[in-house]
């Protein structure tokens, strides 16, 4: 099999957890660090520490079944495998669904910091908004070049965090934790809900697992140890901010802290880690939600011309989201943009666990006899996943709620409509596609690592 014959010629581990990392250590570090600092004081740390707990409980789901079902789809494709296909449709449509919305967060985040880096004063939007179409064009060229490009932005960005908490360190007094827990343990919990959305970034290599070589056992390691990652680094960027003693914090803190600590050019490379840190999310969620969008179609359920491929890359889909993604850059507000994806993420990380828990107590409705990640202790971590899930939820506001049960409605309208023959030709392209890619990568010696 040739190289052309390929879908993409793959990810492996390092590519894996650069997509992860790159995800998560964006808009969570640079905006809503500083916004969690000033709501809950000192306490930030338990806040982002409890959260990572959480998600480490639906994190071990995850794993689990990435390792029985090494293909694209994350969460959609576990649901529509153990719970039923409507189930599985609304985790997935609710997971394409909440990317692009992060996705404006995410570039809106990096108008804020390019405005900061090149000292003036234009509307973040419009930066946001062609970061976005370079990020789309970038998409639609392939997987792989997108890969590389992850991986040279993540290695800086992370390299200039770690700078600026090591720096942190050093400045960091015992008077700064002088009370502690000001704000009592609604703070706590109000900044759990807060940065939950910022540790989503894991499941954006489930949704690609197909394009991961060994994706078994590839694709859990790389959620796993991406979790651990970022928490260390958002652990560690709060004690610099804390370190820096300002006397407010809001979305530009890290900016001014970095002020304090590392003087006007200190100031200026974590402007600069920003920028590429949000351009580097951008592209993971970009290319995770159009696979989604890819599986869905194989499996007929959305349309088939709404996965439509040019150049090997679902582009009606990658296009759409970016419609969705500018919509809320101009016109969304930060407090909906977090209730919705929070709501979205949640929706989806409880189908993932119900699944899990279902495979777990009845291996025999699945006929797989391959090895696969097993989770300790059973079904507790699943149950803990579900019940981490509900409880975050009652944080959501009822406006939130209503746009998330309006985005299922016409998600399930696009599930119960019929397909064109042209939607029916390109399924079948898709699922051609597909095969070749499952059946191909594995033999690829040209791997992106």
């Amino acid at each position: 099999m040739t190289n052309h014959e390929k879908r993409s010629q793959g990810l492996g581990l390092l590519a894996a957890i650069t997509f992860a990392v790159g995800t998560m250590i964006g808009a969570g570090v640079f905006v809503l660090s500083g916004l969690v600092v000033s709501i809950t004081g000192p306490a930030a740390l338990l806040s982002y520490a409890i959260c990572a707990f959480l998600v480490a409980f639906s994190g071990l789901s995850y794993a689990m079944l990435a390792s029985i079902f090494p293909e694209d789809g994350g969460g959609y494709l576990y649901s529509e495998k153990i719970l039923g296909k409507y189930p599985g449709f609304l985790a997935g449509w609710i997971m394409y669904i909440a990317q692009p919305i992060v996705l404006s967060f995410v570039l809106l985040s990096f108008g804020i910091y390019l405005n900061l880096l090149l000292s003036v004063g234009l509307d973040p939007r419009l930066f946001a908004a062609v970061a976005l179409l370079l990020i789309t064009i970038l998409n639609i060229r392939g997987i792989a070049e997108a890969g590389r490009f992850e991986i040279a932005v993540v290695v800086t960005k992370v390299s200039i965090l770690i700078l600026f908490f090591f720096i942190g360190l050093l400045h960091l007094r015992s008077s700064v934790f002088n009370q502690f827990f000001a704000t009592g343990a609604s703070g706590v919990f109000q900044g759990v809900a807060m940065v939950f959305f910022a540790y989503m970034g894991f499941q954006v290599i489930t949704m690609m697992a197909g394009e991961v070589k060994e994706s078994s056992k590839k694709v859990p390691q790389a959620m796993l140890i991406s979790i651990v990652i970022v928490t260390i680094i958002y652990l560690g960027v709060i004690l610099a901010l804390l370190a820096a003693n300002l006397p407010t914090y809001g979305s530009e803190s890290v900016f001014d802290a970095a002020l304090v600590l590392l003087g006007p050019i200190g100031g200026a490379i974590v402007a600069l880690g920003a920028v590429l840190s949000t351009l580097s999310s951008a592209n993971a969620l970009t290319a995770g939600a159009s696979r989604i969008i890819m599986e869905m179609a194989s499996e007929k359920q959305i349309p088939g011309r709404f996965a439509k491929l040019r150049h090997n890359q679902p582009t009606n889909a990658i296009i759409l989201g970016s419609g969705v993604a500018m919509m809320f850059i101009f016109y969304g507000s930060l407090d909906t943009i977090l209730g919705l994806v929070n709501m979205a993420m949640l929706i989806a990380m409880f189908f993932v666990n119900v699944s899990a828990f279902v495979f777990v107590r009845n291996k025999s409705i699945l006929d797989t006899n391959k090895g696969y990640f097993q989770i300790p202790l059973g079904s507790l971590f699943p149950i803990l996943g579900a019940l981490s899930c509900a409880v975050i939820s009652l944080t959501i506001a009822p406006e939130s709620i209503l746009i998330g049960f309006i985005a299922l409605f016409i998600g399930t309208v696009l599930y119960i409509i019929e397909d064109t023959p042209e939607g029916e030709r390109e399924v079948e392209t898709i699922r051609m596609l597909l095969n070749r890619q499952t059946s191909g990568i594995s033999k690829s010696d040209d791997v992106l690592e």
